[in-house]
């Protein structure tokens, strides 16, 4: 088992390839052990990075640490100890409110101001997504959602194995009492919960299919 208290986040890094291929979804947590606010922070940040659509950044992190919280939410995770074991639980979520033209408006005046884009660019870029979005239906803006939280959240897991960390991700659980219970609103999409730690054993291995049996070329079989 991997140690993160030996190992420094940032450190020794492992290859992405070695990371993919020798990752394991864990289940078990020492539940005394404590990720740094600062190492997670520095996770998160990193994980910010991830390719998004139109840049809008709509991905939200809701970090869970306080232990009351995590058995309210043992339950309605169908009783996942993971959930109240690993050192933090983060639900992942999307903000609708990242169509809105504000948003859009926002983030390119602040890169054409940083000196990233010229002007002609920044209206460019701010006119293809207004337009691109302002006549989606609400399940099409859910799949935006869905894919590039997908996205960031992959990032997070990779990295947070870097660092010498297991994690977890989950979709079993109840939406609807998970947004009651910590008061989130219909303004946020709930894409998967993830369990970041200190894990006490090996997940288990898992058979995939060979790549001959999803991959294709130019055309579907």
């Amino acid at each position: 088992m991997k140690s993160a208290e030996i190992k420094t986040f940032g450190a020794d890094k492992m290859s992405v390839k070695s990371i993919v291929e020798t990752r394991r979804s864990v289940r078990q947590y020492d539940s005394s052990y404590k990720i740094s606010w600062e190492v997670l922070t520095s996770l998160i940040e990193s994980a910010t990075k991830s390719p998004n659509g139109n840049n809008i950044q709509a991905t939200r992190y809701l970090i869970i640490d306080d232990p009351s919280l995590k058995e309210l939410l043992l339950p309605i995770a169908y009783n996942q100890q993971q959930v109240v074991d690993a050192s933090h639980l983060i639900v992942m979520l999307g903000d609708y409110q990242a169509f809105e033209r504000e948003n859009i408006i926002e983030i390119n005046e602040e890169a054409y101001q940083a000196g990233y884009l010229d002007e002609s660019l920044k209206n460019i870029l701010v006119n293809n997504a207004i337009n691109y979005y302002e006549n989606q239906s609400r399940e099409e803006l859910k799949l935006e959602l869905t894919r590039d939280v997908s996205l960031a959240s992959m990032s997070l897991v990779l990295l947070a194995n870097e660092a010498g960390f297991e994690t977890i991700t989950m979709s079993g659980y109840d939406s609807k009492k998970l947004k009651e219970a910590l008061n989130i609103s219909e303004r946020y999409l709930d894409v998967m919960l993830i369990a970041i730690g200190k894990g006490t054993e090996e997940g288990h291995s898992t058979v995939r299919h060979k790549v001959e049996k999803v991959m294709f070329k130019n055309k579907m079989d």
